[in-house]
């Protein structure tokens, strides 16, 4: 018995088999995105578990000082080792206003912030026990308890180290700070593929917070404990930073700008040591703090510089074992897909064998 194409029953019945090949699309559609998703955030490219630094300030109390004090020039010294890093940091502060301020500044121990549109970069400012600041040539006190809301303000750690400032009307003020931070617990991250590198982070967009722009901006990298350049795997572009072999020093520099995540300095250099004890570190602090007090009193404008190559410190080489991971990971998918597939083909088959029967 034949069935014209004009009858009711077969047009509900072609009606049906559309339904049933949509929705089996739509199914594989969902799990298909669904697993998109996944990747798209499982792994999120970037530089974690680096020692560095984030200056800032604004307690909701101080919040009429915002964008009143301009923050001048900067000046960065960093002495990289195995291991660890060095920071020494000279800024330049002014009050631009003819009004008398008093507010806090404050390093956050641990935050995460995001370095560009799709990277993050992850700070652990682990060695703040040997941090010390001070203002012109006084040594500054730390808040034993600073204010709990400013964490969650800033989303960030509640654990700050904190400090009072005041400004009299246009008054210039030079803040330095000190100190030592873990860099040998780097992990550079790039889908399922990872390496462990020493890393240093220096967020610059902390300093949007200041009146805009920042005049001046000059870093120095020198390298320490034997190592080269050979070594260093990637510096963040938009500094030019140039080099001298006869010092292993970096010097780079940026002037009137605006901070923003793009602006960070990232530093990725040597091999991550297993056995490397950073609490062995501090006692030795003074005499690494008057390396880098030597270090920034030297006439370093005066020394040539050369052009280097320098590689993308976001940069992952692939190992055998991530391949393998990726592999492990996505072969469940595969025969999720696999399965879905044959779902289909045998509803078709089944579909067209009743076509044939009626």
């Amino acid at each position: 018995i034949t069935m014209k194409k004009t009858s009711p029953y077969y047009q509900e019945n072609k009606h049906s088999n559309s339904i049933s090949s949509l929705w089996c699309w739509v199914i594989l559609c969902i799990l298909f995105f669904n697993q998109q998703h996944v990747f798209a955030n499982a792994a999120q490219p970037g530089v974690w578990n680096a020692g560095g630094s984030v200056f800032t300030m604004l307690y909701p109390e101080d919040s009429l000082s915002f964008k009143k004090i301009q923050m001048v020039n900067e000046h960065i010294y960093i002495q990289l080792y195995k291991g660890y890093a060095v920071v020494k940091g000279e800024y330049v502060f002014k009050n631009t206003t003819d009004s008398t301020w008093q507010f806090k500044m404050g390093y956050p121990v641990n935050g995460i912030y995001r370095g560009g549109e799709s990277k993050i970069n992850q700070v652990h400012i682990d060695g703040l026990n040997q941090f010390k600041i001070k203002s012109g040539n006084n040594w500054l006190s730390l808040l034993e308890q600073p204010n709990p809301e400013y964490g969650r303000i800033q989303n960030l750690s509640e654990n700050w180290k904190v400090w009072e400032m005041d400004f009299k009307p246009a008054e210039e003020k030079k803040v330095s700070v000190y100190f030592i931070v873990n860099t040998n617990d780097g992990l550079i991250r790039s889908g399922y593929s990872t390496n462990n590198y020493n890393a240093f982070i220096y967020l610059l967009e902390s300093g949007s917070i200041w009146k805009q722009p920042i005049v001046s901006g000059h870093f120095y990298i020198q390298l320490m404990d034997g190592l080269k350049l050979d070594y260093v795997k990637g510096i963040s572009d938009g500094f030019d930073f140039r080099y001298n072999k006869k010092y292993a020093i970096f010097a780079g520099s940026k002037s009137n700008f605006s901070p923003t995540p793009k602006d960070n300095l990232i530093i990725t250099y040597y091999k991550r040591d297993k056995l490397f004890q950073f609490n062995k570190i501090p006692p030795g602090a003074a005499a690494l703090f008057a390396a880098i007090d030597t270090f920034s009193l030297q006439p370093l404008d005066n020394l040539l510089f050369d052009s280097v190559e320098l590689g993308n410190p976001y940069t992952v080489e692939d190992s055998l074992f991530s391949v393998l991971s990726l592999v492990i990971i996505l072969f469940p998918v595969a025969i999720g897909l696999l399965v879905v597939w044959m779902l289909i083909w045998i509803i078709r088959k089944r579909i067209k064998a009743k076509e044939k029967m009626l």
